[in-house]
């Protein structure tokens, strides 16, 4: 079994893990597949439940169970005698699922039968196609004329249409939609841009919300109730401006205290990547950079452990796992501008010809680094730049063993540099 067989399959076990303790019901076997490309023929028949993770998912056959799936394309044109959980880019119901059937995906298409309920998510709202490996994805959710939904429907898309027929009710948010279903029960409707077919019918109560009431929607319907989109509120001026304002002051006020006590408690772990920083910038902006890309691929990595160790030791074993790798990320990242800070402010005097000790440049930086990082729209690049640089600048005092020293000799600094 190679590398990504390998991949492949725990995904699928993983994916299966997770799912199951989501499903109420009495536990039984299941049928566990991963693959490239995954295809029930017609005719076969899975006595279980089936878990699939694969690029394309094919079920022409029957499936006495629910169905757990997630892959680019699924498309069951067979049978599924318990729910179906799908996600995936396109999804496809030629055939029928007995139970309920949820999907989640960039595209979903119902021209089958679901017994029971039906709750989808798509994507949708923009003008163009999206491609992947092998197909064209066309965003939204379609229920064709030939859709059949046992129970009730709750929809939520960009675009799409909605024909066929609902026997319970429908909840459904759309940004652009064409109703040509009938709908046997109630039907709440939110939608920017609505057409009505001629087709369509609700045969209970209606209440909608539209940019302007929609008569031919009411006209379908036994009781209609249109509620206006509320619309949205200007700001106040003088409330935003004294609410950034005090964000700030807030912001300021914790960073110079968390400052002060950092260079009275353990001055090293600032002075260190300082004067690294300072004497090579460059390699330490380079370094940062490097392992701030590697910080891209933590959380999935991170994720990944997790879960293996609450696999295999337990759920307080992966909990406390997560919890210290969230901590060594957030003590990174607000370390970081008190290191910058630091640099920035002994650069600043150096600039303008003064001395000042440690404590004056360090509070003098990060108020500076705190106010930028506040400012519209380059706010977090500044923010960005200094996680970067202090970043690089720890590994480079590390490599050159300026962060190297015990603890009981950076606590034996002293705070303050010598006044002049």
């Amino acid at each position: 079994m190679n590398r990504f067989k390998r991949i492949r399959f725990w995904l699928s076990v993983a994916l299966g893990v997770v799912l199951s303790v989501t499903v109420t019901q009495t536990a039984r076997a299941a049928v566990i597949a991963s693959t490239d490309i995954y295809r029930l023929p017609a005719g076969e028949v899975i006595t279980d439940d089936l878990y699939i993770a694969a690029s394309e998912i094919y079920i022409d056959g029957t499936v006495e169970g629910d169905l757990i799936a997630a892959g680019s394309t699924i498309v069951i044109n067979g049978t599924v005698t318990g729910d179906a959980l799908l996600a995936g880019a396109s999804i496809q119901l030629n055939g029928q699922v007995d139970g309920d059937m949820r999907a989640a995906g960039a595209e979903v298409a119902v021209a089958g039968t679901i017994g029971e309920d039906l709750i989808a998510g798509g994507g949708g709202g923009t003008r163009f196609p999206i491609s992947t490996a092998n197909q064209t994805v066309d965003p939204g959710i379609r229920l064709a004329a030939s859709a059949q939904i046992g129970g009730d429907a709750l929809i939520g898309a960009g675009a799409g249409s909605i024909d066929g027929a609902i026997i319970g009710d429908l909840w459904l948010a759309m940004g652009t939609t064409t109703l040509a279903a009938t709908v046997g029960g109630d039907a709440e409707i939110a939608s920017e841009t609505l057409s009505v077919a001629e087709t369509a019918d609700i045969a209970g109560a209606l209440r909608y919300t539209t940019p302007a009431p929609n008569p031919a929607l009411e006209a379908i319907a036994t009781t209609a109730q249109y509620t206006a989109p509320t619309p949205a509120q200007r700001p106040d001026p003088l409330a935003t401006v004294f609410g950034w304002v005090l964000r700030t002051t807030l912001v300021l006020a914790g960073f110079a205290l968390l400052a002060w006590l950092t260079l009275r408690l353990a001055p090293r772990l600032l002075t260190g990547p300082a004067s690294a920083l300072a004497a090579q910038p460059g390699r330490s902006g380079l370094y940062g950079l490097l392992a701030a890309l590697l910080f891209i691929f933590l959380p999935l990595a991170s994720a990944l452990l997790v879960f293996v160790m609450v696999l295999f030791w337990g759920w307080f074993p992966g909990v406390g796992l997560g919890l210290a790798l969230f901590g060594v990320l957030a003590m990174l990242w607000f370390l970081s501008p008190l290191i910058t800070g630091l640099w920035l402010g002994r650069r600043l005097a150096t600039t303008l010809g003064r001395e000042a000790n440690d404590l004056a440049a360090l509070l003098g930086g990060v108020l500076l680094l705190a106010l930028l990082g506040r400012l519209p729209y380059v706010g977090w690049l500044v923010s960005l730049v200094s996680f970067v640089l202090a970043l690089g600048a720890l590994i480079v005092a590390r490599r050159s063993g300026n962060a190297g020293r015990p603890v009981a000799q950076a606590l034996a600094q002293p705070a303050l540099a010598p006044a002049p």
